[in-house]
């Protein structure tokens, strides 16, 4: 085989790989993207009470919050997983470091973070979705 045919078999080779990596940064980010949007709606859709730095908010008042400070994180380039978009976006005041609870139903209150890592969780096993 000549040098040249080498050649292009290793640039095919590497086009090849860069196109793969292309494709899953991609469906990463598509998924990623629709893990967060169900999370934001399941929370405007809750109708539980959301507190933040100690003060009441409805679930609507909450699911825009928590969508700004992704939308902030996200253009910063620091949200590439579900996980960093609840801990930088739904877990604690960036101003206090007061952490987010959600108050359930019955009365109780939870730390946001943990009501949404449960809700993914339980979004993934739904859908067949495995963590990226």
């Amino acid at each position: 085989m000549s040098t040249a045919a080498v050649a292009l078999r290793r640039m095919a080779l590497w086009v090849a790989i860069y196109l793969s990596a292309t494709v899953a940064a991609a469906d990463d980010a598509a998924n990623l993207e629709a893990e967060v949007e169900y999370l934001l709606a399941r929370v405007a859709d809750s109708g539980y009470i959301f507190i933040r730095n100690g003060d009441d908010h409805d679930s609507v008042d909450a699911a825009k919050h928590m969508r700004r400070k992704y939308e902030h994180f996200r253009d910063k380039g620091k949200i590439g997983d579900i996980d960093e978009f609840i801990e930088l976006s739904a877990t604690k005041s960036m101003l206090t470091g007061k952490m987010y609870m959600v108050r359930m139903s019955d009365g109780s209150e939870i730390p946001t973070a943990n009501w949404l890592h449960d809700e993914i969780d339980a979004y993934r096993e739904r859908t067949g979705v495995t963590q990226p």
